[in-house]
């Protein structure tokens, strides 16, 4: 999903699903009704955040010894703040000025406080300080590692890594642990060093997320479809360049990740103006992120064109890998000028009507939300937009917005009725949209037409699988009928293009869901992104060994539940870019290490690989994790890369990496694991940092 309070797509509940996995350590959870980001705390250096004028709850878990806040104590800027132990505390707080905060921990008292930064602050650099993690320590010695029950006596091992080989001698192998490799070392059988799986097992599934815009410009002649513009600035919120030609152009880059599947951001023809962006408009919001449809049946003209799409369906399929499409049932994108003007939906005010509104920039004095001085939000023609039986909104003629999961929308977004049971006719606007598949039909709910909209992607190019948007927030019988419909299609598709019989894979997003199976996953859901994972990185980057609980807890549920399947991931369009947490190659590198060895399927962001840094993004953090992708890359990003490509072919070598039963393995010296899966097997082993 995206946090669309501030940045594009859906934003969810940010309370926090029961899980069993629990970050280590102090730590506190920032939360809106509509988003929610996790910090570790330190008693040495204070946490320093970019919050906006809005109402928060701060979350703090994780303190041990005897403390107790008091039930009830006023909450002030600049005063200390007791806090529980053993419990979580927590702390409502509204903040009337946007800006960065300080929040200081002291372990000793066991209190917080928080205290408004000033202004200058927001030109330094706040690079988190790395969390305390008690670790094996790194030496060059030779490690003699126990491999017994895993690999018999005069098997060959081969090292990934570093290709070094032994052959096992009374149960154990002797080898060189490298520090370039942060440590790790990967065990495998030597003959079976350069064996791909013939078929995909999901649960060990490497997803590349592309962010269609900011990947790679393809096609420059159409840059600024439907009159889309640059902003001259800092271009925040327009649209790149990047476009399906662009991804199809870096397929092989892409392939040597040992990718499995790439996962496009939603490629739909999206509303074709802007809106303010930020709390302060102070720049033209437009939709290149994908999460604001306009037409869900045909392809934004940014993006490309139908040709491309199969094109990029095709060479993916060569490479053996599947393609995801991002879809989104929840609501449609905004109502903006470009879109009202185009549609001939009459509720410009005159001087609206009197200008190309695709031109239009605030004056002095003015900002990007005085766009909707040119907008009449009490005219009864905005019956002509989606109409009340389509949506729910706060425009007249409209239900309003409800309160509860279903019937809330989200950051003002329409909420598409998908509970309605009434027949429905799509607006005359959509029917005359230039080259729309959309059509008419009789008996059709609100639901009937987005399913089929969703699903006519996989019967005309043969999308293997659905990243689902906002679950929780569409009823689970809408969910299974996509499901249903996706596996029929693909299913005449692949017969009717003579490819294999594999099923249709559809992953689901529920905000701050952990790796755990729950009831989501009885509505037609494969797999849930887990939100839990990247709060463990931060530990398990400083010291391998620390994942240890995490991936023994993650490998007990998916061994529990077959047919289930956690994604886990270090960065996201949702939250941050994990580089742009710490600023170190190293941290980078053994993130990797311990997110690609993690058992069940992950999720690489778009430049992970690299360390893509954070872009500009004013007064809304979420744009700076969308920045353009480098393409040229320097010594230490070369390095990092090669790292990362080596150890993504070794887990799609290994099904057993993702799938397999785990099993800790007793050694003299360091940490090791083996991952076991049919005739497939892998150890592990890490010599400390």
């Amino acid at each position: 999903m995206m946090n669309k309070s501030l940045t594009c797509c859906a934003l969810l509940s940010a309370m926090a699903l029961h899980s069993p996995f629990i970050y280590a350590g102090p730590n506190i959870s920032i939360t809106t009704s509509t988003t929610a980001r996790d910090f570790p705390l330190s008693g040495e250096t204070p946490l320093i955040v970019s919050l906006n004028k809005n109402k928060y709850l701060f979350k703090v878990n994780g303190l041990e010894g005897d403390c107790r806040a008091p039930d009830s104590q006023k909450i002030r800027f600049n005063t200390p703040l007791a806090l529980n132990c053993q419990t979580q505390t927590e702390l409502p707080l509204t903040i009337r000025f946007s800006g960065d905060y300080a929040i200081s921990y002291d372990e000793q008292l066991h209190t917080l406080s928080i205290k408004r930064q000033p202004t200058a602050s927001k030109k330094s650099q706040f690079v988190r300080p790395l969390p305390k993690v008690g670790c094996e320590t790194y030496t060059d010695m030779p490690a003699e590692i126990n491999v017994a029950g895993t690999f018999a006596d005069g098997t060959v091992i081969q090292e990934a890594l570093t290709g070094q080989t032994a052959t096992v001698s009374d149960g154990k192998v002797t080898l060189n642990p490298s520090r370039a490799s942060g440590g790790i070392m990967l065990l495998e059988q030597a003959q079976r060093a350069h064996n791909k799986p013939s078929q995909l097992d999901w649960r060990n599934a490497n997803i590349y997320f592309v962010m269609v815009d900011r990947f790679n410009n393809g096609e420059p002649s159409n840059d600024n479809s439907y009159g889309r513009r640059q902003d001259g600035q800092q271009e925040i919120g327009t649209f790149h360049g990047g476009d399906l030609r662009g991804v199809i152009d870096k397929l092989d880059y892409i392939q040597s990740l040992g990718t499995d599947a790439i996962w496009l951001s939603p490629i739909v023809e999206q509303v074709h103006g802007f809106v303010g962006g930020g709390d302060k408009g102070t720049f033209p919001f437009y939709a290149y992120h994908g999460y604001w449809s306009r037409d869900f049946t045909k392809i934004d003209q940014n993006f490309g064109v139908d040709e491309d799409l199969k094109t990029l369906v095709a060479e993916a399929h060569k490479r053996g890998m599947k393609v995801m499409l991002d879809a989104v049932i929840n609501h449609p994108g905004y109502a903006t000028l470009a879109d009202l003007q185009f549609d001939h939906i009459d509720v410009l005010t005159e001087q609206g009507k009197a200008q190309d509104v695709t031109q239009w920039q605030p004056k002095a004095g003015n900002n990007w939300h005085s766009s909707h001085e040119l907008i009449d939000y009490k005219s009864p023609n905005w019956s002509q937009w989606w109409g009340a039986d389509w949506v729910r909104s706060g425009l007249p003629g409209y239900d309003k917005p409800g309160t509860g999961d279903k019937t809330l929308t989200l950051a003002g977004l329409p909420d598409f009725k998908t509970e309605s049971d009434k027949f429905v006719t799509p607006p005359q606007w959509l029917l005359d949209n230039p080259g729309t598949h959309v059509v008419a039909k009789e008996h059709y709910t609100v639901a009937d037409y987005l399913v089929e909209w969703q699903t006519d992607w996989v019967k005309r190019f043969g999308i293997d699988a659905f990243r689902v948007d906002t679950v929780k927030h569409v009823e689970g019988e809408v969910w299974l009928d996509l499901k249903a419909q996706a596996s029929a299609k693909l299913a005449q598709w692949q017969k009717a293009n003579q490819q294999p019989q594999q099923p249709f894979w559809m992953m689901g997003e529920v905000w701050a869901h952990s790796a755990y199976r729950s009831p989501y996953a009885d509505e037609g859901f494969d797999a849930l992104i887990n939100f839990d994972m990247q709060k463990q990185l931060d530990r398990g980057a400083v010291c391998f060994s620390d994942m240890r609980k995490t991936y023994a807890n993650y490998s007990a549920e998916i061994q529990q539940n077959p047919g289930y399947t956690p994604v886990s991931y270090m960065s996201s369009h949702d939250t941050e870019l994990f580089f742009a947490r710490f600023k170190s190659f190293e941290m980078q590198r053994n993130a990797a290490n311990a997110l690609l060895l993690s058992p069940g399927a992950i999720q690489i962001y778009y430049g992970d690989e690299i360390a893509r840094d954070i872009g500009p993004y004013a007064d809304d953090f979420h744009q700076g994790t969308r920045s353009d992708m480098l393409w040229t890359l320097d010594a230490q990003r070369q390095a990092l890369l090669h790292h990362w490509q080596t150890l993504g072919q070794f887990r799609q070598r290994h099904p057993a990496i993702g799938g397999g039963v785990h099993t800790d393995l007793k050694q003299a010296r360091g940490y090791a694991f083996s991952r076991t899966l049919e005739n497939d097997a892998v150890i592990v082993y890490y010599s400390g940092n």
